[in-house]
């Protein structure tokens, strides 16, 4: 479950531009004002567990798992293994927010 994300700065008086070009070009993209509003903050290798409550610290364990999963798929070919990936997707995304 590999998600990469373009992370830029910019100036306020330009975010439309580039939220604008980045729509146009198809790329997925998030605007957040801090790095800790990002949705995948959670998971985040840059911003480290330290301001994470509870469930944030529960919804990285799970993201780790589902991507440990989602790495080794094609060398497990386990429908008990893809059955419980998706458990899990569903349970993370019955959390609160972080």
């Amino acid at each position: 479950m590999c998600d990469r994300r373009l992370v830029l700065s910019v100036a306020r008086n330009k975010s439309n531009e580039v939220t604008q070009a980045l729509d146009k070009a198809s790329i997925r993209h998030e605007v957040i004002c801090q790095a800790s509003d990002c949705s995948k903050a959670p998971a985040c290798r840059w911003l480290g567990t330290d301001d994470l409550n509870s469930t944030g610290l529960m919804a990285a364990a799970i993201m780790d798992a589902i991507e440990t999963l989602e790495q080794t798929r094609h060398a497990f070919r386990s429908k008990q293994l893809g059955h419980l990936r998706r458990r899990l997707e569903t349970l993370l995304a019955s959390l609160p927010e972080a």
